[in-house]
């Protein structure tokens, strides 16, 4: 196991989703899970700590694409299922099976370049073969969203978009039994789905009728100065340590910094590392950003406990000329 821990876990997720897949968004979440591992871990090397950010950022990226494949797996199934029954003559082939192995938004998924070059990389048998994958298969044809769009007789680009999207939230995003698995292939999945849910959704909100193989999906990063970001941030906080404890005990004053939860301890440390080395982050941006992480991670009562710790925080700096933006 690497050092982002198999029960640091991301509950839910309230945090706003910007268009491009790696945002600064998971960014720092992702920063935060690993500093606070290096530390459970004894504090190992810093380029062990490079590593495992690294792993865990390139790992949710795979679990985008490994969540945008499942609706085409879907596809795929049913359209060998149809031309099972074809070959066998059979006289009665669901038209709801028809349906979906004609779905327009699903063929032009199947035959997407970006997502055709992952598939044809990796080893999908664990989830052809799994009890979920099986019995999803077969509950999506009898759901309530399958009923609705044989009734609307509507079958256009649109409306076949919407049955994926519908399928997809009911069947992949609400489903605890396909988190269990997907926790079993990759350790670093565990607690990332929420968040990556909501990227795939855009994703699939965002195809066009007539674009095939072109359709892009969303880049890891949105540029080299995010995948810079991620980096920078890491090493900064990792260096933020010593500095985190004096500042955390001086301004202390209602709570006693041993009895403190740790994790709100390095949320502190990554924000005052965003605050005193990337100058063009206004201070509100940090400040909401990390009280929303402290709200995801750690206790309830952490969300106020971090605000109120961060406000003091940037007025003790501010005073010593060492944080020259406006709050």
């Amino acid at each position: 196991m690497g050092l982002v821990s198999k029960n640091f876990v991301l509950l839910r997720t309230g945090l706003t989703v910007r268009t491009q897949m790696i945002n600064r968004v998971l960014i720092r979440l992702k920063v935060v899970q690993v500093i606070y591992a290096y530390y459970q871990n004894g504090g190992q090397k810093t380029a062990d700590a490079d590593r495992e950010l690294a792993q865990s950022i390139d790992s949710a990226y795979s679990l985008y694409k490994t969540l945008l494949f499942i609706p085409v797996a879907w596809a795929r199934q049913i359209t060998k299922s149809v031309a099972r029954q074809q070959r066998m003559n059979e006289p009665h082939i669901s038209r709801r099976e028809i349906l979906l192995a004609d779905n327009r938004l699903l063929a032009q998924m199947q035959t997407n370049a970006q997502l055709d070059a992952y598939v044809q990389s990796n080893d999908f048998d664990w989830l052809f073969e799994s009890d979920w994958f099986r019995n999803s298969c077969s509950a999506i044809l009898e759901s309530d969203a399958m009923e609705e769009y044989i009734q609307t007789e509507k079958f256009d680009f649109e409306a076949d978009k919407e049955l994926v999207r519908r399928l997809y939230k009911e069947f992949i995003e609400q489903s605890d039994e396909l988190d269990n698995l997907l926790e079993e292939q990759n350790i670093y999945w565990n607690g990332d789905k929420e968040l990556i849910d909501s990227f795939v959704l855009k994703t699939i909100k965002s195809f066009e009728d007539g674009k095939v193989v072109e359709q892009p999906l969303k880049a890891e990063f949105k540029d080299d100065e995010d995948r810079q970001f991620a980096i920078d941030l890491l090493h900064y906080g990792l260096d933020m340590a010593q500095e985190r404890e004096q500042v955390v005990a001086a301004n202390c004053r209602r709570w006693d910094p041993s009895r403190l939860a740790f994790l709100d301890v390095i949320i502190i440390q990554v924000a005052m590392a965003e605050m005193l080395n990337f100058p063009q982050i206004p201070l509100r941006v940090t400040i909401n950003e990390y009280v929303e992480l402290a709200k995801l991670l750690s206790t309830p009562a952490s969300g106020s406990f971090v605000n109120g710790m961060l406000d003091t925080i940037v007025k003790d700096l501010s005073g010593q000329g060492r944080i020259n933006k406006e709050l």
